[in-house]
């Protein structure tokens, strides 16, 4: 078997697990808290905000 065929059958063997690692929707009415270690107003304030 050559080196590729023996990557691709990797790569279809891999890609038949996939499909089960899918998450769960997250659950409606519950909020994030998302905290951000670092003082306001900096840049990493400002991209936590746009979130």
């Amino acid at each position: 078997m050559t080196p590729l065929i023996r990557l691709a059958a990797l790569a279809a063997a891999a890609t038949a697990f996939a499909a089960g690692a899918q998450a769960a929707d997250f659950p409606d009415g519950k909020t994030i808290t998302f905290v951000v270690p670092f003082a306001a107003g900096g840049p990493t304030d400002k991209v936590a905000r746009d979130l």
